[in-house]
């Protein structure tokens, strides 16, 4: 083992030394197991990272149970939401390499022989990427997971359930704030609402709840191979969650048996198929940069070439939120990640022989966790329902015995009840299929030859009578009970509640589990003692799917019913950047396509601004206007630097109603929550002196998205004489930023360090 280097023979006495005094050590047994280097990402700072400590703690206990002993070490992390706006956001980009420096030191530093990542949030996932593929020991990704969609209104479906188990009618989410702030400026909105938004776009921890930058790069790793199924799509708060990591402690000791790295897995087919997965659910464009520093870290040349000829061939199959108004765990619902490569192996595009961490290919793993698969698992289909369930916070119970915090404010952790317990995830998974009323998915959390003992002394056995019974059951109650995960007597159980008029409830009964083999149920009993529910404890983990009127072949489409024939993300050429720029035309709206008029080609003047900020304060002072093009320049890797999102200009210009009438261009790049005409990575960048750079007000540019084009319509003479005279902007800087701009190459390389 690699770790035998720290840990064997007379001569390394010291090192075991100081390794007992980490308490890491518990037997002379454990010289022989693979050390695990468990890569957190814990910060108090970052929602999606909040629960990373419990995680983080969890994972460690779950290795030393698979066979491994694991250290736990974690890196920074940088909030781009926090961030973006100020002079913060210079900083998160270059955080990428300070990651993947930092995991490349602690693994080499220390010998160990595999390791677990567990990242959640935009740059901290490709920098772990990076060192993984740099180092190249046995690794597992398995991330925080997504943060629940906020709920803007429900709709009632039933006048005797409460308020806050209905139906969502309307969902939020963190770019649903930024808009606002947009509406708010242009009196759409009042300070009021703007605060509502405010309070409920973010209802729990987990990555930001659409198709943004942290839950692409989550869901690549999926398709890439270096992560098991589920991990992009299962919610932060789901029970379910805790089946991965359990999943992810024994997959890594198997791992380092086999010593199958990450460049094993992470070849050119397999970098193929996470850009096909990229661009068939319109992923955020800032996949791209990062896609392209991964893979040079992992010795294979690969260009914004090769994934424009990507983009071209594999049409657009799901479009989430900024793009729709679909959210992450809508797409968990629908099938998750494999779904959607099911249906590019359908296609026949998919590369189906690449090896992944499951020890199968990726066409092995789809076809038992595609839910449209004829071989689609047991397991896949009950976590298709439990992974998108959230827990619904009743405001009259805000303290449950798992609340995170005193004022109630977030959604319950459930990893603070039971934490990974086969019987509690089992109970979890009963209570979301029962309040989805989904009987299938009920009977496969049932071993085939189950007994169910019910209040009158019959027993039900088999599959045949369960579901007959279930059927009956939930046809009588009427959607009024629900399930809620409890405590009796020391052992989890299953809490029926019956809602009245009012919103109040009383006791229903209890599903008590006796047996349970390989994750289902053997036997069970259904008790409706007065006295024995009178002692059960409520958890407050009550699942809850907010999807109203889901169309699962709606949310992931097939090629046939495709959003269009060529992919969510484009490369775009031109004189306007000769080695090419990124746009999400996933993100493009029918009426912005229709303003442009026959052929799909946008013209109109440059209004220019020389940096973010500027851009801001002019967008909101009104300087933009409808069928201009909005050029933000300066802020791409050297000239930024750090080469910030633009977040917060995109989503000003859809807040004052412009979204739809406005292109904007920048050498910058975008939050993978920005939709609309938004065109960014323009290389080279205007710190280099190309084309950007020379722009001046009123100066008309020409976008041809079919052609993938974007030209300036100004002479190439008079483009030289501009040239000549041309200074770039030079901003004062000082400590890291200043060694970042030296090194950082442009975006068309991935903006990554030159060696």
């Amino acid at each position: 083992m690699r770790s035998d280097i720290i840990k064997k023979g007379f001569e390394r006495a010291p090192h075991r030394s100081l390794l007992r005094a980490t308490g890491s050590i518990e037997s002379e047994a454990d010289w022989d197991k693979p050390f695990i280097a468990i890569c957190n990402s814990y910060t108090d700072c970052i929602p999606g990272h909040a629960h990373l400590n419990e995680v983080g703690l969890l994972v460690k206990r779950l290795v030393r149970a698979a066979g491994g002993v694991p250290f736990i070490f974690n890196t920074i992390g940088v909030d781009d939401g926090i961030a973006m706006g100020h002079s913060g956001m210079l900083f998160s980009l270059p955080s990428r390499e300070l990651i993947a420096d930092c995991v490349e030191t602690m693994l080499k530093a220390h010998c160990f022989d595999g390791m677990v990542c567990i990242p959640n949030c935009d740059k901290i996932v490709p920098g772990m990427l990076m060192a993984t593929m740099r180092v190249n020991i046995p690794t597992v990704f398995v991330s925080g997971g997504p943060m629940a969609a906020g709920i803007a209104e429900q709709k009632a479906t039933h006048e005797d359930l409460a308020a806050h188990l209905q139906p969502a009618a309307g969902k939020s989410d963190l770019i649903s704030v930024f808009k606002g702030v947009g509406e708010l400026q242009a009196g759409k909105i009042t300070e009021e609402q703007l605060k509502k938004l405010e309070q409920t776009a973010c209802p729990t921890c987990g990555s930001c709840s659409g198709m943004f930058t942290a839950n692409s790069m989550n869901c690549l790793c999926e398709a890439l191979g270096i992560a098991l199924p589920g991990n992009g799509t299962i919610l932060a708060v789901s029970k379910e969650r805790e089946a991965l990591y359990d999943r992810a402690a024994r997959t890594i000791i198997k791992l380092v048996e086999h010593d199958l790295k990450p460049r094993d897995i992470a070849t050119v087919e397999a970098f193929d198929n996470a850009l096909m997965l990229d661009v068939a659910m319109g992923g955020s464009t800032n996949t791209i940069l990062h896609t392209l520093a991964i893979a040079r870290e992992a010795g294979i040349d690969y260009n914004i070439k090769r994934i424009d000829e990507i983009s071209r061939r594999i049409p657009c199959l799901c479009k989430v939120s900024p793009s729709s108004n679909y959210h992450v765990q809508d797409v968990h619902r629908a099938g998750g990640i494999h779904t959607i490569l099911g249906e590019l192996k359908r296609m026949g595009a998919l590369n189906v022989s690449c090896k992944t961490v499951t020890g199968k290919t990726i066409g092995e793993n789809i076809d038992e966790w595609d839910v449209r698969s004829e071989n689609c698992s047991a397991w896949a289909r009950t976590a298709r329902l439990s992974g998108s369930s959230a827990i619904v916070v009743d405001p009259n119970d805000k303290m449950g015995p798992a609340a995170r915090t005193a004022g109630g404010n977030l959604a319950p952790k459930p990893m603070l009840f039971y934490p990974a317990d086969p019987l509690a995830i089992t109970l979890w998974r009963d209570a979301a299929a029962w309040n989805a009323g989904d009987v299938e998915a009920q009977i496969d959390l049932f071993d085939p030859k189950a007994t169910l003992k019910m209040p009158d002394g019959t027993a039900l056995k088999g599959h045949d009578l369960l579901r007959q019974n279930l059927k009956q059951q939930l046809q009588d109650s009427k959607g009024l009970i629900r399930a809620e995960l409890g405590e009796f007597r020391e052992d989890p159980v299953l809490l029926m509640w019956r809602y009245e008029k009012g919103g109040t409830r009383t006791p229903f009964g209890m599903v008590r589990v006796k047996r349970i083999k390989n994750w289902t149920i053997a036997r069970a009993e259904f008790d409706t003692d007065p006295k024995h529910l009178a002692k059960a404890k409520p958890s407050g983990l009550m699942p809850y799917d907010s999807a109203f009127m889901f169309d699962a072949k709606d949310c992931i489409r097939t090629k046939d019913t495709a959003y269009s024939p060529d992919g969510g993300l484009a490369i775009l050429y031109g004189q306007l950047a000769p080695e090419g720029s990124v746009v999400k035309t996933a993100g493009i709206s029918a009426e912005f396509k229709k303003n442009c008029g026959p052929g799909f080609v946008f013209e109109g003047p440059c209004v220019i601004f020389e940096s973010q900020d500027d851009a801001c304060t002019g967008i909101l002072a009104g300087k933009v206007k409808a069928g201009d093009v909005v050029i933000i320049r300066n802020e791409g890797p050297r000239g930024g630097p750090g080469m910030q999102e633009m977040l917060s200009p995109t989503s000003y210009i859809v807040g004052m109603g412009l979204g739809d009438k406005c292109a904007l261009i920048t050498d910058g790049r975008f939050s993978g929550g920005t939709a609309g005409a938004c065109i960014g990575h323009v290389s080279p960048e205007a710190e280099e002196g190309g084309p950007i750079g020379l722009l001046q007000a009123g100066d008309r540019i020409r976008i041809d998205f079919p052609n993938r084009k974007i030209d300036i319509l100004v002479p190439e003479t008079e483009l030289a004489e501009r040239k000549k005279s041309f200074v770039p902007v030079k901003r004062e800087l000082g400590g890291w930023l200043a060694r970042y701009q030296k090194l950082v190459t442009n975006a068309s390389q991935g903006g990554i360090l030159q060696v």
